[in-house]
Parts: C-alpha cells; structure tokens; sequence
C-alpha cells in the first residue's frame, strides 16, 4: 500500500539529465530535501514524482539510491505527465516527492528469479539485478520499443523482445512468460508492465502453472488507452479504490487478493 512521507512532501532538484537510449531519459535528483530520506532497502522501491508544472505525480523506480542523491530512469512517451517533462528536463528543474512504495516480494528460500517486464520495468529490473544476480541465478526477460533500448544487466540471462509501437499495439509479455522455462526448487517469478497484459500472465501463473501463493508477483505499471478505460470506470460508476479495499480487507495473499479484484472488474467489463 501506498504511504505518504512522515515528514511531508520532500522538494528534490534535478541536478543531472541523461538520454540512456530512444525510450529512456536518467535524471539524478538531489538538493537539501533529500538530507534525511533514507532507502527503503528494497530493489523496486518507486516514488510518486510531481513534475514541473503537473498537479499531479507518477510513480517512478528508484534506479539508484546513494546518500543525498536519488536516481530515476523515466520512459519517454507521448501524453505522459513524466515522459513529456524528461524529454525537455532541465538542471535546476524542481519536482516534489509525495509517497513511496515497492511491490517486489521475493521469498527468503528462492534459489531463483524469473524477472519479466516492459520498458517500464526496466529501472526496477536492472535495480534487482545490480542487487542479487550475483548471488541467484537470475533471468531476464524485457519487452522494448526500440531495439536500442536494451541495457547492459551484468549477470543475469537476458533476452530482449523488440515490440515496435509498444503502446500502441498490445504487450507481448504473456509471449514471454509463455515461453519461459522454470528451474527446479524454489524461486521467484516478477512481472510488471501494461494492466491487461499482466492481468493476462497472472491468471496463467495461478491457474495453468499453479504456482504457489508468495513464490510470484505481477504487478500493472500501465495502461494501454488510459483515457477509454477511465472513461468506462465513469460511465459505470465503478469505485475501483473501494473495490481493492474491499478485498484487502478479505484477506488472502496479495495475489489472491489483486486476482478477486481484476475479476472484478472483468465482470464490469473493465
């Protein structure tokens, strides 16, 4: 779950930009706001970003997280409040942090990791990665727009999968996951990336893979045609908030409790 800030909304400056490939925009963050803000020591903690001139934020991975600086890697995409700022982000530009949160659940007796995601996902994977390949055998599979955006991931298996107009025309991350083979023993199987595909791959990891309950986690960073969807969620009256709540509160493993919740909303045609 989400949590704000103790101590309230931290003002940040962006003190480097860096263009890493067609997709993805590096922007190191610091100033004196940053003197008390501590990692949360997880490899995906994301916080919510408000940006120079939006009323609201985004949530973005931590990339990298030193003392007094706080790197974020942010996906350049028409009609994103972030992805339209990184692209024309300045030194000295100043943005806030609102809240802070992480998804990634990995079990202590995992003696593998399965890491699956789009370009979105790609800060967090490459965080886990830099974290715990070299201590788990780990393998990577990422779905890019641009050939040119694949990344070094020094010590993980990794296979790129080049989806031209990613955004525009459906994921393929239910392809990868498909085709993936699973080691033997215990590990840990994380995929993030557009809603429907990740609804999509978690009812084929529950139901035809029959994983069990906390040796998997998948989580939607996005959605495809966001505006139609938001549009529908109107046009129905549906309080997706409360809907989430409501399961929350049934209790049952995380996953558990996000399938009831997408099947939801599946009965809504949502």
């Amino acid at each position: 779950m989400a949590t704000e800030l103790e101590n309230g909304p931290v003002p940040v400056v962006t003190e480097t930009v860096e263009r890493l490939s067609p997709s993805l925009v590096r922007v190191g963050l610091g100033g004196p706001g940053l003197a008390g803000f501590a990692t949360l020591g997880v490899p995906d903690e994301a916080v919510v970003l408000q940006v120079p001139g939006a009323e609201a934020g985004r949530w973005y991975t931590v990339r990298r997280w030193e003392p007094g600086r706080l790197t974020v890697d942010i996906v350049l995409h028409p009609g994103g409040l972030g992805g339209e700022w990184a692209a024309r982000a300045q030194v000295g530009d100043r943005l806030t942090i609102t809240h802070r949160n992480s998804w990634f659940r990995r079990p202590d007796p995992a003696r593998w990791q399965l890491l699956v995601g789009d370009v979105t996902a790609l800060p967090a994977l490459g965080r886990i990665v830099e974290e715990s390949a070299d201590r788990l055998p780990t393998t990577v599979l990422v779905e890019v727009p641009h050939r040119e955006d694949a990344q070094e991931l020094p010590g993980a298996q990794v296979r790129w999968m080049h989806t031209a107009g990613l955004g525009r025309v459906p994921s393929r991350l239910g392809e990868l996951v498909r085709g993936a083979q699973l080691p033997p023993g215990p590990g840990y199987v994380y995929v993030a990336g557009e809603a429907s595909a990740t609804r999509a791959v978690r009812r084929h990891l529950r139901r035809e893979l029959a994983l069990p309950a906390g040796s998997y986690g998948v989580v939607g960073y996005w959605r495809a045609e966001q505006e139609k969807w938001l549009a529908r969620v109107a046009e129905t009256g549906t309080d997706t908030a409360a809907i989430y709540a409501e399961e929350l509160e049934a209790g049952g493993d995380l996953e558990d409790v996000r399938a009831r919740y997408e099947e939801r909303l599946a009965t809504l045609g949502l």
